[in-house]
C-alpha cells in the first residue's frame, strides 16, 4: 500500500493531511466518512475515499456496521415528530404495505421507534377523512335514487356535504384510530405471548398493526373498495405479524381472529341492548 499522505477534506472543511494507515483508523473509528474527499500530489482533482482501492477493505467494513436502510419509505422520510409527509413516500409505504408484505414486514428494523408509525396513522386517517368524506357524501345523496330502481323508496336524501359531520370525522377519526389501534396491538400480543409467540416484542406488535390499519383507512375511503376492507384486513393483519415476528401465522390468526370475534360480539351486544331498551319503553 502507498504511503503517501492525503490531503482530507469534507464539506469545505479541511481535515489536514494522513498517511494511507491513519486514514483506515479513520474509516474505522468513524472519523472518516467513505464520502471524504482526498488529494495527493500530482492529481487533477479530489477523490472520495470509497473510490480508491488501497481503501477498499476500510470503505467495506464501514459499509458492514452502517444499519439498513428502512423497508417502508414513510421511516426514511419521517424523522422528527413535525416532519411534513411527502405523498410520493405515503403512496409509496401504502403500495409496500398492501401487496409486498412479507418483504415489508420481514426486513430488519433499525429501530423500534414508534414515531413514525404513530404519524403514518394519524395522517393516512386524516387523508382518509379528506378524500373518503366526500365520495360517501354523494354516495349517500345518490341512495334514494339507487334504492327507487330497486322498488325501495327512501324519501329524505341527506346533504351531499355537511361541513358539521365533516369535521367532526376529521377530529374523532384519528383518535378514534390511534385508541383503536393502541387498544388492539395491546391485545392481539398478549394473545400472540399466550399462543407462544410476539418474540420481537410489543412495540413491533404495534408498529404493524398501525402500518396494516392505516392502509386500511385509506381503502376504506374508497366507496369501491371499501367492501373488502374486513377481509383484507384480517388476512393482512395476521400474515404481516407472521413476518415481523418471524413466526408461524396461526398464531397472528387466532390473536386476530379472538379479538375481531370479541369486538363483533360486543357491538351486537350492545346494539342488541339499546334495541330491546327502546322497544321494552
Amino acid at each position: 500500500m502507498s504511503s503517501q499522505s492525503y490531503h482530507l477534506a469534507d464539506r469545505g472543511q479541511s481535515l489536514g493531511t494522513l498517511d494511507s494507515q491513519a486514514v483506515l483508523v479513520g474509516l474505522a473509528t468513524g472519523r472518516l466518512s467513505p464520502d471524504t474527499l482526498s488529494w495527493q500530489e500530482g492529481e487533477a482533482g479530489w477523490v472520495a475515499l470509497r473510490q480508491r482501492p488501497e481503501f477498499a477493505s476500510g470503505v467495506s467494513a464501514v459499509a458492514s456496521l452502517e444499519p439498513p436502510p428502512p423497508a417502508l419509505p414513510w421511516e426514511a422520510q419521517v424523522t422528527r415528530w413535525n416532519s411534513r409527509p411527502q405523498f410520493a413516500a405515503l403512496w409509496a409505504t401504502l403500495k409496500a404495505v398492501l401487496f409486498r408484505p412479507q418483504a415489508t414486514f420481514t426486513a430488519a428494523v433499525s429501530s423500534d421507534s414508534l414515531r413514525a408509525p404513530i404519524q403514518w396513522l394519524l395522517w393516512a386517517s386524516v387523508l382518509a377523512v379528506l378524500v373518503g368524506f366526500p365520495l360517501w357524501s354523494v354516495l349517500l345523496s345518490l341512495r334514494p335514487a339507487l334504492l327507487g330502481k330497486f322498488g325501495m323508496p327512501e324519501t329524505a336524501a341527506p346533504a351531499i356535504f355537511n361541513l358539521t359531520y365533516f369535521f367532526r370525522a376529521l377530529a374523532l377519526y384519528p383518535l378514534a384510530a390511534f385508541v383503536g389501534t393502541f387498544v388492539t396491538a395491546f391485545s392481539v400480543h398478549g394473545l400472540l405471548r399466550l399462543f407462544g409467540g410476539g418474540q420481537a416484542g410489543w412495540r413491533r406488535t404495534f408498529r404493524t398493526l398501525a402500518y396494516v390499519f392505516g392502509s386500511m383507512c385509506l381503502v376504506l375511503a374508497l366507496p369501491v373498495t371499501a367492501c373488502a376492507v374486513p377481509v383484507w384486513g384480517f388476512i393482512l393483519a395476521l400474515l404481516a405479524l407472521g413476518f415481523a415476528h418471524q413466526e408461524p401465522a396461526w398464531r397472528g390468526f387466532l390473536a386476530v381472529g379472538l379479538v375481531a370475534t370479541v369486538g363483533c360480539c360486543s357491538g351486537l351486544i350492545a346494539s342488541a341492548w339499546s334495541v330491546s331498551r327502546n322497544f321494552f319503553r
